[in-house]
């Protein structure tokens, strides 16, 4: 069992309903949702998307007719070498250097303060991290947890998969208020495996998820946006080890995010934005 300590809410819950956590992670989300309504809330809403890929699902394993799953794949052969931007890949910084972080920066304010002290008290809890900090999460963030999550999970990658594309189509547009086509990404090596419905920034997410024949996981993901907003060109931005290519269009929001050592990220997203809506 994987920890989702310092993880955001939802990742946490959805781990919890795939029965991916600790007993000890277990029972203290157990405690939290009998003691919390809006964790109770979210966690309904996730047990809502679940139930209905399970039954979509079931359905599946039902269905006389044989589905054809054997996809020709593709392999693009513009393709930059992976490695010309695995340097340029920030190192990722291990969530447990935070406490080292702080100290260091409170001590040093003390001696350049001169009468200046900090008291640094032992906290486990969001409560304790900086509001300035708390303030700059966006949705993307949230994604790339959940991304981190799914993308090591070999039998529960989806809730829905992709022989049900239709259902997926329906069921994502009512529930995100967004309506898109699936994108077809054989050419560029990328199998549709089928999709989930997360919660990020406190509204539901559509999530398709692909696959390469070597098994990377590449994930699109898309929101209802603000109204009035303007739309954007696709912009990259780096969490860690994952690299995010977002825009926004048409009173969406939408990311691609894969592995920040691959080449053709951005190029892959500004075609997935040509074709998705």
């Amino acid at each position: 069992m994987q920890s989702t300590k310092g993880l955001a809410l939802e990742v946490r819950l959805s781990a919890y309903i795939d029965g991916e956590v600790s007993d000890v992670e277990r029972r203290e989300l157990e405690h939290l949702v009998n003691n919390d309504d809006e964790a109770r809330l979210l966690l309904e809403m996730l047990k809502a998307g679940n139930t209905f890929g399970n039954s979509a699902f079931e359905e599946f394993l039902h269905d006389p007719v044989p589905l054809s799953l054997v996809r020709q794949i593709k392999q693009g052969s513009g393709a930059a070498p992976r490695n010309d931007r695995i340097a340029a890949t920030p190192a990722r910084t291990p969530r447990q250097k935070l406490w080292p972080r702080a100290l260091v920066a409170s001590l040093a304010l003390l001696v350049i303060g001169g009468s200046t002290g900090f008291i640094i008290g032992k906290a486990s809890d969001d409560s304790a991290l900086p509001q300035t900090a708390i303030a700059a999460r966006t949705w993307l963030d949230d994604i790339a947890d959940y991304h981190r999550i799914y993308a090591r999970q070999e039998k529960h990658l989806v809730e829905v998969p992709a022989s049900q594309s239709e259902s997926i189509r329906t069921w994502l547009a009512e529930s995100v208020g967004v309506n898109f086509s699936v994108p077809d990404l054989e050419a560029e090596g990328l199998t549709f495996e089928g999709a989930r419905l997360l919660v990020a920034a406190g509204k539901p997410v559509a999530q398709l998820m692909y696959k390469t024949d070597e098994g990377e996981v590449v994930a699109i993901c898309f929101l209802k946006g603000k109204p009035g907003s303007a739309d954007t060109p696709p912009s990259e931005s780096i969490r860690d080890d994952l690299a995010m290519i977002s825009w926004q269009k048409a009173g969406a929001s939408y990311v691609v995010v894969g592995s920040s050592a691959r080449a053709n990220l951005q190029q892959l997203a500004e075609q997935v934005a040509g074709r998705i809506g």
